[in-house]
């Protein structure tokens, strides 16, 4: 079932239906003014609208007296509930290759309105990603904790074990019991934070794992970038290049890779771009500035550490490129959004713009 714009998996919100009943909702109350019916969620493989999504969702909160349903049901979320790419989870060799394809992937189980920033944490010692939604309260706070709930879930049962030292960062104030969140995450926990990040430490993330297959890898991996590809039925060869760039971020694909994931000879690939004016290094290169204006906006992330994520030798590389994209140095580009949105870091020596970052902690 293909879904236009943002969806998400079915059985993530039959999930959160069920934890809904558990706390005494009826289903008429949780599906009311959408158009999801128990039926057309149990449908094998179906996708559910965003819109649909978060109508639910409101319902959910409003008729529950649990307001952190979110952390609930990130632990709900198994690596069977993740479908073909929790099966590709447990092929990985660490956690860090998990995180790497989270990162790819994730529209697949969080729409395309989550933006994952797969970086390492600006600690040497610690690997992590941020988190950015492009979405108002209550809702934004509730998917905050459903996504990092899960993720800590998923890390955990591919590690076999309760991951060390995790940090999290949460952009919203903290709740007045602290309970829900220190059993998950552990002590280290911050709100109030500029940008909603996790981390562990680095050494863990390298750490091999026991399920690690490297042939099923790739072919589970083949099978992820199809489905991405395959979201919209509606999607040019253009849009559908373009997704499956934006989300192999850091591993840029050859031309012939890309055509090979959507089934094409490379020949048929350039003529059909061409047949839609596009090429593929023009997208490359489309894809490739988003994810720096990203890095420069929205992270405190040196130019030179960029230019590493995007591929590039060196820094200087790296500049002359971004300036030909945009006629601006990226130090000069990341002036002038930080200009037009001073509540965003620029470096990590630079204080949140509430002034304080709130650090919670179990003694």
């Amino acid at each position: 079932m293909a879904m236009q714009g943002s969806s998400i998996p079915s059985q993530y919100v039959l999930l959160l239906v069920d934890l809904a009943v558990e706390r005494g909702c009826s289903i008429d109350a949780i599906c009311s003014g959408t158009q999801l019916t128990l039926p057309s969620l149990s449908q094998l493989g179906a996708r559910v609208d965003t819109g649909e999504v978060d109508r639910l969702t409101m319902n959910v909160l409003a008729h529950t007296s649990d307001p952190l349903i979110g952390l609930a049901l990130g632990q709900r979320l198994n690596l069977s509930a993740h479908a073909v790419i929790g099966q590709a989870f447990l092929t990985c060799s660490n956690l860090a290759e998990a995180l790497d394809l989270l990162d790819r992937y994730g529209a697949l189980l969080m729409g395309t309105r989550i933006q994952l920033i797969r970086t390492p944490n600006s600690e040497a010692d610690r690997d992590g990603m941020i988190v950015v939604l492009d979405q108002t309260e209550p809702m934004k706070r509730f998917n905050y904790e459903v996504i990092f709930s899960a993720i800590q879930k998923t890390l955990s049962d591919l590690l076999g074990s309760a991951v060390p030292n995790i940090k999290v960062s949460f952009p919203f104030s903290a709740p007045p019991d602290l309970t829900p969140f220190t059993r998950i995450f552990g002590e280290q926990i911050f709100f109030d934070a500029a940008q909603a990040e996790f981390s562990l430490p680095r050494d863990i993330t390298r750490l091999t794992l026991p399920s690690s297959n490297r042939t099923l890898r790739e072919l589970y991996e083949s099978e992820c970038a199809r489905l991405l590809a395959s979201l919209s039925d509606s999607a040019s060869l253009t849009e559908q290049t373009l997704a499956l760039i934006d989300k192999l971020e850091g591993q840029y694909p050859q031309l012939e890779q890309v055509a090979s994931m959507l089934n094409m000879s490379t020949r048929s690939f350039r003529r059909r771009l061409k047949s839609e004016a596009a090429s593929f290094q023009g997208l490359l290169n489309d894809v490739r500035v988003k994810h720096a204006r990203r890095y420069l906006r929205d992270t405190n992330l040196s130019v030179e550490a960029i230019a590493v994520s995007l591929g590039f030798n060196d820094a200087s590389n790296f500049r002359r490129a971004f300036i030909q994209w945009t006629g601006e140095s990226p130090a000069e580009w990341r002036r002038t959004s930080l200009g037009d949105n001073p509540t965003n870091l620029e470096s990590p020596d630079l204080e949140p713009a509430n002034g304080e970052v709130q650090k919670h902690s179990v003694t």
